[in-house]
C-alpha cells in the first residue's frame, strides 16, 4: 500500500513538473513560431502520452509518461489563453477569456465523474487511453479550422520574449502576476489534494469527505461563472480583489470557528469562488498586460510560477500533516496564501489605474 501510494505521489509530481516545464516552453515558441502550429503540437503530446500512459507497466514508465502528459497539456492553457485573447473584442476581453479557461474546471469535475464510470468497465488504462483519443480526434479540427492570431503577425517580435516581460512598464505587473499565480495555485491545490485526507482524520467517512472536496470543485466553477460577467464592466482587479478576500475569510472561518459538516460544505464551496474560482480571472489578466507579441509567453511564464505552487503545495501539506498539525490549525496556514493573492491583486489593480491615469494626462 504504502509503495502505490508513493508510485502515484511520483506520478503527480512529474506530472506537475510536466505542466510546468510545458507553460515556459511553449509560452516561448508561441511568440516565436504562431500560436497555432505550437498549439497543435501540443494537443497531439497530450493525445499521444495519455495513450502511452495507458500502457504503462512499472512507477517509472508511469512517471515518464506523465511528464511527458503534462508538458502538452501545459503548453496548450497559455496559448488558448493569447489566442483568446488576440480575437476578443476590447471591451468582452476578460469575460471571454475567464469563460474559455474556465473549461478546465468543468474539465476536471466531469473528467472526475466519467473517470469513475470508465474504470467500472475498462479499468484504469481506460481512463487515459479515452484522455488521448478525445483530444487526437479534435486535432483535424483545430489544424482546418482554427485562424492563427493577426495580432500576432502585425507585430515585431522582441529578440528575448522573457526579458520583454520585464521592460516598458511591465516588471512590477509581471511580478505580481507570478506572485498571485504562485499563491494562488499553492492553495488551491493544497486543498484540492489534502482536504480528504484532513477531513477523514477528524472522523469525515471517506463518502462525505469526497463530498465536501466536490462542494469545493463546485465553487470553482460557480466562481468563474460569477465573476466572467462583471470583470469588464467593473474591473477585473477590482471584482477579483473582493472575490479573493471572500474565499480566504471561507478558509479562515473554517479554522477559527470548526463549523459542524453541513455549514462545513457550504462554507468549503465558498471557498472554492474565491480561491479556485478565481483563477480563470488571474489567467485572463496575462491578455490584458501584455501586448500581443510576448502574449503567450507572458500567460506561459505566469501559469509557470503558479505550477511551482502546484508542486509546492502537496509537499507543504505532507510536512503540515507529519508534524502533527491538526485541521483547523492547516485550514488558517491555508488562508495566508489566498491573503496574499488577494493583497498582490489589490496592489496590482492600483498599480494599473495609477497607469491609465498618468496616460490620459499625456
Amino acid at each position: 500500500m504504502a509503495g502505490g501510494s508513493v508510485s502515484v505521489y511520483q506520478a503527480l509530481t512529474a506530472g506537475n513538473v510536466g505542466l510546468l516545464l510545458g507553460s515556459l516552453c511553449a509560452g516561448l515558441l508561441g511568440d516565436r513560431l504562431g500560436r497555432k502550429p505550437v498549439l497543435i503540437g501540443c494537443v497531439v503530446a497530450f493525445g499521444m502520452f495519455s495513450l502511452v500512459t495507458a500502457f504503462a507497466g512499472s512507477p517509472l514508465q508511469l512517471s515518464g509518461a506523465r511528464f511527458l502528459t503534462g508538458l502538452g497539456l501545459g503548453g496548450g492553457i497559455p496559448l488558448t489563453i493569447a489566442l483568446a485573447s488576440d480575437f476578443a473584442p476590447p471591451m468582452a476581453q476578460g469575460r471571454l477569456v475567464i469563460l474559455m479557461t474556465a473549461g478546465v474546471a468543468i474539465g476536471f469535475t466531469v473528467g472526475g465523474w466519467l473517470a469513475s464510470q470508465v474504470v467500472r468497465f475498462l479499468g484504469w488504462p481506460g481512463i487515459f487511453a479515452l484522455g488521448g483519443v478525445l483530444p487526437l480526434a479534435i486535432v483535424p479540427l483545430l489544424a482546418l479550422r482554427l485562424p492563427e492570431s493577426v495580432a500576432l503577425r502585425a507585430t515585431t517580435r522582441p529578440q528575448n520574449p522573457v526579458t520583454a516581460l520585464f521592460r516598458g512598464g511591465l516588471a512590477a505587473s509581471t511580478a505580481l502576476l507570478w506572485a498571485m499565480n504562485l499563491l494562488n495555485l499553492l492553495s488551491n491545490f493544497f486543498i484540492l489534494l489534502w482536504m480528504p485526507a484532513i477531513l477523514h482524520g477528524i472522523g469525515v467517512s471517506p463518502s462525505w469527505a469526497i463530498f465536501g472536496t466536490t462542494m469545493y470543485g463546485l465553487g470553482t466553477i460557480l466562481g468563474a461563472l460569477l465573476t466572467a460577467p462583471l470583470v469588464d464592466r467593473l474591473g477585473v482587479e477590482r471584482v477579483l480583489t473582493w472575490v479573493l478576500a471572500f474565499g480566504a475569510l471561507c478558509v479562515l472561518s473554517i479554522g477559527l470557528f470548526d463549523p459542524p459538516f453541513g455549514l462545513f460544505s457550504v462554507i468549503i464551496c465558498g471557498a472554492g469562488i474565491g480561491v479556485g474560482g478565481c483563477q480563470p480571472g488571474i489567467n485572463s489578466l496575462s491578455g490584458r498586460i501584455y501586448p500581443p507579441m510576448i502574449r503567450s509567453t507572458g500567460a506561459g511564464w505566469a501559469l509557470g510560477s503558479g505550477r511551482v505552487g502546484a508542486i509546492a503545495g502537496p509537499l507543504l501539506g505532507g510536512v503540515l500533516l507529519a508534524h502533527g498539525w491538526q485541521a483547523r490549525e492547516i485550514f488558517v496556514a491555508t488562508a495566508i496564501p489566498a491573503l496574499g493573492t488577494m493583497v498582490s491583486m489589490a496592489i496590482l489593480g492600483r498599480l494599473r489605474r495609477s497607469r491609465r491615469g498618468v496616460n490620459s494626462l499625456l
